[in-house]
C-alpha cells in the first residue's frame, strides 16, 4: 500500500471515529427535576437500519423525508441537588455510533445502578424508509408509519406501531400490542395483554396469555392462540387456526 492510500485509509478511520462519537449533552434543572439530554445528528441513506439496545427506557420512533438520523435521550431525576444528579446520571451510560447507513444506540446501566432514581426517554428520529432493531429491558416502544422492516422486544411496557411496509416483529413480556395495516406479516406475542392488528399482506402470528386478539382482513395465512380472552378475525385468505381457553372465536361475519 503506497504512502496516498495509507493516508486516505488513516483519514476514513479518523472521519468513523468521530462520527460515532459526535453527541453533545447538556443538563439543566425543570420543574420536574433535573434532566440530562443527549443528541446526535447524522446524515444516512435509506434503508439502513436502527439499533436499539437498552438495559431500559422508553423508546418513540418518528419518522421524516429528510436522510438523517437525530437521536435525543433524555436521563430525569426528580429529587435531589445538582451533585447528586450527575452522579446519578453517571451510572447510565449512553453511547450513539454511525456505521454507513446504519445507527446504533446503547444505553448500559453500572452495577451501583438504582434503577428507581433515573429514567430515560428515548426519542429518533429516522428516515421513513428505514428499518428497526429495538430491544429494551423496561419500557414502552412506540412507532410511526415506517417504509421498512421492524423488530421491537420489551420485558416490560407495551408496544405501538403504526402503518408499515415490512415485516413486523414484536414481543413483550408485559403489556399490549398494537399494530397498525401492513404490507408485510406479523408476529406479535405478550405474556399479558391484548393484540390488535390492523389489515396485512403477509402471514399473522399473535399470541397472548392473557388478553384479546383482534385482527384485520389477512391475505395470508392466520395463527391465534390466547388463554383469556375472544379472538376476532374480520377476514383472511389463507389457512386459520385459532384458539382460545377463555372466549369465544369469530372469523369474518361468522
Amino acid at each position: 500500500m503506497n504512502a496516498l492510500c495509507k493516508l486516505a485509509v488513516a483519514c476514513l478511520c479518523i472521519a468513523v471515529k468521530l462520527n460515532s462519537t459526535a453527541q453533545d449533552t447538556e443538563m439543566m434543572r425543570t420543574e420536574q427535576g433535573f434532566v440530562e439530554s443527549i443528541t446526535a445528528t447524522y446524515t444516512v441513506d435509506p434503508g439502513g437500519e436502527l439499533t436499539i439496545d437498552a438495559d431500559f427506557g422508553s423508546v418513540r420512533i418518528e419518522t421524516s423525508t429528510s436522510n438523517t438520523v437525530e437521536v435525543l435521550v433524555e436521563k430525569r431525576l426528580k429529587e435531589g441537588t445538582e451533585d447528586q444528579a450527575r452522579r446519578a446520571f453517571e451510572e447510565v451510560e449512553v453511547t450513539t455510533e454511525q456505521r454507513g447507513n446504519d445507527v446504533r444506540i446503547g444505553v448500559d446501566k453500572s452495577r451501583w445502578f438504582k434503577r428507581d432514581r433515573v429514567s430515560i426517554a428515548m426519542t429518533v428520529q429516522v428516515p421513513d424508509a428505514y428499518n428497526l432493531d429495538i430491544k429494551t429491558a423496561g419500557g414502552g416502544i412506540d412507532i410511526g408509519d415506517l417504509d421498512g422492516e421492524i423488530t421491537a422486544k420489551t420485558a416490560g411496557g407495551s408496544i405501538r406501531i403504526s402503518a408499515t411496509k415490512g415485516d413486523v416483529t414484536a414481543r413483550t413480556l408485559g403489556g399490549s400490542i398494537r399494530i397498525g395495516p401492513t404490507e408485510g406479516g406479523v408476529f406479535a406475542k405478550t405474556l399479558g395483554g391484548s393484540i390488535d392488528i390492523g389489515d396485512t399482506k403477509g402471514d399473522v402470528s399473535a399470541q397472548t396469555l392473557g388478553g384479546s386478539i383482534r385482527i384485520g382482513i389477512a391475505d395470508g395465512d392466520v395463527f391465534a392462540r390466547t388463554m383469556g380472552g375472544s379472538i376476532i378475525i374480520e377476514d383472511a385468505s389463507g389457512k386459520v387456526s385459532a384458539k382460545t381457553l377463555g372466549g369465544k372465536v369469530r372469523v369474518g361475519s361468522t
